[in-house]
């Protein structure tokens, strides 16, 4: 990760001083959508712009900032991160689901109703934080994925099942969906995700720092 820095008064000079921050912001997100890299921290005048507060921050005249810093990623680096942090807990996730499953057929109650919905949240943010990869990486990734949109499938398929058999407290019906039919499309996204990750690595090696448009001063750690 990479991180810049830039004075208000250069901003000001390179724009002027009722420009909106959010213009610069634009720029910033612009000239790294070219380098296939993205914005992932503000800093204005020593503060992090959070998510909720960039909205804030936009309407802000460049006269008011001392100073802008930003951290930069790029994607592929990002990507790579998200398949080797679901490659280490997939085999874990499918431990407590055959577990939870267990629990299911001796003893239902409303704990182990809990640990289902907390269960199924978990399963559908591994489906959108993963599902992304395919638009982001293009055809680097093709060798897996046949691997990934079956497995997705798979996982919404056993997902739809398992809500309905919650819904009518059928605890062993969804007992054997989520150990059989679940843990069988995490199998597959563990598979297709082992498939990715040469092309992924690949791609991030490649990954070359391009200079921004403004100018900004690069910040060693």
């Amino acid at each position: 990760m990479q991180r810049y820095k830039i004075n208000g008064y250069e901003l000001v000079k390179f724009y002027n001083q009722s420009t909106k921050l959010a213009q610069v912001f634009s720029d910033i997100e612009s000239d790294l959508k070219s380098q296939n890299r993205v914005v992932c921290q503000y800093i204005v005048n020593g503060n992090k712009v959070e998510e909720e507060d960039e909205v804030v921050f936009s309407g802000w005249d460049l006269s008011q900032v001392q100073t802008l810093e930003y951290l930069s990623a790029g994607v592929s680096h990002l990507v790579e991160d998200v398949v080797r942090t679901w490659i280490t807990a997939l085999p874990e996730f499918v431990q407590q689901i055959e577990k939870l499953a267990g629990e299911l057929r001796f003893e239902a109650s409303k704990k182990s109703r809990a640990t289902v919905l907390d269960m199924i949240e978990n399963c559908e943010f591994l489906v959108d934080s993963l599902i992304p990869i395919k638009s982001l990486m293009g055809d680097s990734v093709a060798a897996g994925l046949a691997s990934m949109v079956q497995a997705e499938e798979e996982t919404r398929k056993a997902l739809s099942e398992a809500i309905i058999a919650l819904e009518k407290k059928d605890f062993v019906l969804l007992a054997d969906i989520i150990e059989y039919e679940l843990t069988t499309a995490l199998q597959s996204w563990h598979r297709g995700l082992h498939d990715v990750l040469p092309a992924v690595q690949e791609s991030a090696n490649k990954d070359v720092e391009n200079t921004p448009r403004l100018g900004h001063q690069r910040q060693d750690n």
